[in-house]
């Protein structure tokens, strides 16, 4: 991962940060997860994505106008769609309100939560009635794209981010927004797979609290031994969706992939998706046998106090930061390097009107300058500059604790309906089956679901075109 460019927001800016993100945060989260009331995709990463890590198209701002105010662009109104039906689309109402106030050109935003925002948005493209702009989760760009919902930033649009604005973002998540050479998508957030962990029980166990990196395997192996020694239990691990993303998560440790580079074809049947999903089964048959189920049981079991530690995601921390004794850390390595499972929410456009498109980018350019305020609605911002700054800190202190899991998630290759062709129809059921000990060969039941997901993925050519 490439070293990227560090600046420090002034003071100001994130003092008012701080007034406007004092909702609760977010509690958007996969469906299988409690706190939610809008499901993110539970996206599937798998080999890294090629694609530019600077911002491609981007020209000098329109004559008439600046790359900050644009020619006319001022008294636009802009209507964004989201699926943040959760406190994390009150955070965005208030940042859409505090830029509608403070941009010097007059644009005013409008933030609408949509339920089963995917449907709609197709539903109003079908009916001619698309807002500007929305806000889309990284998985399903490529099946938007291709229903002709998303449109590419034109150059009025790409000029107000300037040529380095690729360079603040990991390649995986800048990548992501790029098909057949055009920009469909600005990275906004990252929601990883982290670790929760019980400070009180670290700290009668001899375990030192992790800092903000994650813990190599031995740090790990040697907390689990001190915690079993002091009389608890040490890790609660669930099914569902827990399991499906640490079996992502783990696949990457060990060296694998879900698909080849390409997103072609199905490889989590390989010897590193074995040991994913072995590892997986032994520490729940040793620590949490019991635990399976739907809302989170193993999350729910930690809360008790008498647990460890346990992985989610970043949607939890609202509720559990609430609890003194809990710490946020990353994924630790539990194979032979670190990485975890992530998504994204990106910016994308659903207009191609130029002037429209220059007016959304302004909104999408402060969004992003000011992502520490989206931080306290319990994402990661995608920003490094944002990620690096100290004062993130003063804004969303459980975040900065996890914000390097930014840099160990790697999102799948662009293609329509993958994530359902591997997680939904391939391993996902075959991971709860082994757990339950319905199946007892890890190597055949992936064999199984690869096969499966190979299926559904050639049959999405045919739904989606190449």
């Amino acid at each position: 991962m490439k070293t990227l460019t560090r600046f420090t927001f002034p003071l100001l800016i994130v003092l008012s940060m701080v007034l406007s993100a004092c909702a609760a945060p977010a509690t958007e989260a996969p469906a299988t997860a409690a706190p939610a009331t809008e499901a993110p995709a539970t996206e599937a990463p798998a080999t890294e994505a090629p694609g530019a890590t600077e911002a491609p198209g981007a020209t000098e701002a329109p004559a008439g106008g600046t790359a900050e105010c644009p020619a006319g662009v001022e008294g636009v109104s802009i209507e964004m769609w989201s699926p943040f039906t959760g406190p994390d689309g009150d955070e965005m109402t208030a940042l859409a309100e505090r830029f509608s106030s403070e941009n010097p050109c007059g644009i005013t935003v409008t933030h609408v939560a949509q339920p089963e925002y995917q449907q709609k948005l197709e539903a109003a493209a079908a009916a001619g009635g698309l807002p500007a702009m929305t806000a889309v989760h990284a998985t399903r760009i490529a099946a938007l794209v291709s229903r002709n919902v998303l449109k590419p930033f034109g150059p009025e649009a790409m000029a107000v981010f300037g040529d380095d604005f690729g360079g603040e973002f990991p390649e995986e998540l800048w990548s992501v927004g790029e098909i057949n050479g055009e920009r469909y998508s600005i990275p906004l957030d990252v929601h990883p797979l982290i670790m929760f962990y019980n400070k009180d029980l670290f700290a009668a166990a001899g375990v030192e609290e992790p800092g903000t990196e994650p813990w190599t395997r031995e740090e790990f192996e040697d907390a689990l031994a001190k915690l079993e020694a002091s009389g608890v239990t040490p890790l609660s691990l669930g099914n569902a969706f827990q399991a499906g993303a640490l079996f992502q998560a783990l696949i990457r440790q060990y060296g694998g992939s879900l698909t080849d580079e390409a997103g072609a074809t199905a490889t989590y049947n390989s010897e590193a998706g074995v040991k994913a999903l072995e590892k997986i089964k032994e520490l729940k048959d040793k620590y949490t046998p019991d635990i399976a189920g739907t809302g989170d049981p193993e999350v729910n079991f930690f809360k008790e106090g008498n647990v460890g530690m346990t992985f989610h995601g970043p949607w939890w921390i609202s509720d559990l930061q609430k609890l003194d004794f809990v710490g946020f850390a990353p994924l630790p390595t539990i194979g032979d390097q670190p990485a975890t499972w992530g998504g994204s929410h990106h910016l994308a456009l659903t207009s191609d009107d130029p002037t429209t498109q220059a007016a959304a980018a302004v909104w999408i350019k402060w969004i992003s300058d000011n992502s520490a305020g989206w931080a306290a609605a319990g994402q990661v911002p995608a920003r490094q500059s944002v990620r690096d700054d100290p004062n993130l800190a003063s804004v969303a202190a459980p975040i900065a604790q996890v914000a390097e899991s930014a840099n160990m998630v790697a999102l799948p290759t662009q293609a329509a309906g993958l994530e359902d062709a591997l997680w939904g129809q391939g391993f996902g059921p075959v991971i709860d089956a082994y757990l339950a000990g319905d199946v007892t060969d890890a190597k055949a039941a992936l064999d199984e679901a690869a096969a499966k997901s190979q299926q559904v993925m050639e049959e999405n050519i045919s739904t989606y075109g190449e």
